[in-house]
């Protein structure tokens, strides 16, 4: 028993800390134009704005208000 849990652990550590195989093909190659680019993306304030209200109305806050405007893009 305590073996299958060690393996569990050994296994599930280098899941987690596997070092990613796709970073290799992100390396930009030499002379490639560099955009700086915002993480942020804009969003349709109006869209928002209507679900932003829905989601207040239906789940007043919290968690579920969270997700609800989450599952909706905002």
């Amino acid at each position: 028993m305590l073996r299958l849990a060690l393996t569990g652990v050994i296994v599930t550590a280098g899941i987690f800390f596997m070092p990613q195989m796709s970073a290799a093909a992100g390396v930009i190659p030499p002379g490639a134009q560099i955009t700086h680019q915002s993480l942020v993306e804009p969003v349709q304030y109006r869209r928002c704005r209507a679900w932003y209200r829905e989601c207040r109305v239906r789940w007043r806050g919290g968690w579920r208000f969270r997700r609800c405007l989450a599952r909706h893009g905002c």
